[in-house]
C-alpha cells in the first residue's frame, strides 16, 4: 500500500477527508513549477551558449555583490576587527566576479567541474531520499530523477577533458528538464488521484 506525504493548513492530516497536498505541496503548484522548469530546460538546450554565459554572468554578479559587501564591512578600518582580511577577501571576490562577467567562457570548464560535482552529490541525495520515501505515492519519479541527475554528474566528471565550454548550458538544461518532468508527473498524478 502506498502512502502520500500530505499536510493540511494546520499541518495535521484529517481522517476521512480528501487531502489536497502531496509531498507537502499543492499538486497544481508542483505541476506549474514542473512546466516552468521544462520550458527553461528546453530554452537552455536550444541555446546552450546563451545559458552558459547567463550562468557565468549570474555567478559573476553574485561575486561582485558579495565582494562589495565584504569590502564595505572592512570600513572603517580597524585592525583588531580584522578589517584587512575583510578588505582582502572583498577584493578577491570582486575581482573574480568581474573576471566572470568580462570573459564568461574562460571559467566555464572550472564551473562545469563544480556543476558535475554538485549534480553527482544531488543525484546521490535525491536517490537516497527517494529510497527512504518509497512508501510514499510517486516515490519512483524522485528515484528516477535522482538516478538521471547522478548519471549526468558522473558523465560530466568523466568527460570533462573533452567537453566544450557551452556544455554547461546543456547540463543545466538537462537538469531543469529532469526536475520539471518528475514534478509535472507527480503533480498530475496527485491531481488525478484526488478527482
Amino acid at each position: 500500500m502506498a502512502y502520500s506525504m500530505t499536510s493540511t493548513a494546520d499541518g495535521h492530516a484529517l481522517a476521512g477527508r480528501s487531502e489536497t497536498r502531496v509531498w507537502g505541496a499543492d499538486p497544481g503548484e508542483l505541476s506549474r513549477i514542473g512546466i516552468v522548469s521544462i520550458l527553461a530546460g528546453a530554452v537552455a538546450l536550444i541555446l546552450p551558449g546563451v545559458a552558459t554565459v547567463a550562468i557565468e554572468w549570474l555567478i559573476g554578479l553574485t561575486l561582485v555583490v558579495i565582494g562589495a559587501f565584504e569590502a564595505l564591512h572592512a570600513l572603517p578600518y580597524d585592525k583588531d576587527r580584522g578589517s584587512a582580511w575583510h578588505l582582502g577577501l572583498g577584493v578577491i571576490a570582486l575581482a573574480g566576479g568581474v573576471m566572470f562577467m568580462i570573459s564568461p567562457l574562460t571559467g566555464a570548464i572550472t564551473l562545469t567541474l563544480i556543476v558535475g560535482l554538485m549534480f553527482t552529490a544531488a543525484g546521490l541525495a535525491k536517490t537516497g531520499f527517494s529510497i527512504s520515501a518509497r512508501r510514499l505515492s510517486g516515490w519512483g519519479w524522485a528515484f528516477g530523477s535522482g538516478l538521471l541527475t547522478l548519471a549526468v554528474g558522473l558523465m560530466i566528471l568523466f568527460l570533462l577533458p573533452v567537453i566544450s565550454p557551452w556544455f554547461l548550458g546543456v547540463l543545466v538544461g538537462l537538469e531543469l528538464l529532469i526536475n520539471g518532468i518528475w514534478m509535472l508527473f507527480l503533480g498530475r498524478r496527485s491531481s488525478s488521484a484526488d478527482a
